[in-house]
């Protein structure tokens, strides 16, 4: 017996189904950036590093880093990758990152920088990371970043110093306040498909019920 869904059951499964695509097509969306299109370990030593080609799929602000890994002091490392820490606080070494660089595109510099001025960093429960410089990306765009330390920071090798370009935390705060939303959107969307599927099976049981009855009452003509 072939079986034909009302109208209201279609609006149901519509209602349940389509959120939930949106959000996996999301969440799909976001998994495939590529946030960090760059990511070389590096010497540090007073030699100029060449990148190959590289190239991201989301147009956006992009920070440059020197990222090291806190297997020395904390604060010596704080103190050679020349971040600032605690207000008043003196170093005993200078910082060992002194560099210059500049971004490429075709062998074109589009912009460059030292990251000898600003002492912006940033910790993690691993790595501690040096700001060189920001600039804009865009998505599809092939670029090259040359680098050359003016110090020699060979005293940072325990840390296994990596340069790294990645887009800035403004976008993670965004997707993750983006997808909350569409996830509170999507359970109250399939809560209110659920229901409406539940008064259509009802609504679907009731009349079979009715039906049978008539069927199974007499004829009073007969």
């Amino acid at each position: 017996m072939r079986v034909r869904l009302s109208r209201i059951t279609w609006l149901g499964v519509v209602i349940v189904v389509a959120p939930v695509c949106v959000l996996l097509c999301w969440n799909g969306w976001v998994q495939s950036r590529s946030t960090r299109p760059l990511y070389i370990p590096i010497s540090l030593a007073s030699a100029e590093i060449r990148s190959g080609n590289f190239e991201t799929n989301l147009s956006g602000q992009y920070t440059l880093t020197v990222e090291a890994k806190k297997t020395i002091p904390f604060d010596t490392l704080n103190c050679l990758l020349g971040v600032s820490t605690l207000p008043g606080r003196k170093c005993d070494r200078d910082s060992v990152v002194r560099a210059k660089w500049a971004l490429a595109i075709r062998g074109k510099v589009i912009q460059k920088g030292t990251g000898d001025v600003d002492d912006i960093g940033s910790w993690s429960q691993d790595t501690i990371e040096r700001e060189l410089g920001t600039f804009w990306l865009q998505r599809g765009q092939s670029y090259t970043l040359s680098f050359q330390s003016l110090d020699d920071g060979r005293v940072l090798a325990p840390t296994d110093p990596h340069l790294k370009i990645e887009i800035e935390p403004d976008f993670y705060e965004g997707t993750m306040f983006t997808s909350y939303f569409l996830l509170i959107w999507c359970k109250r969307a399939v809560i209110v498909g659920c229901v409406v599927l539940a008064f259509s099976a009802l609504t679907w049981a009731w009349e079979r019920r009715k039906h049978r009855e008539r069927q199974s009452t007499p004829n009073r003509g007969s």
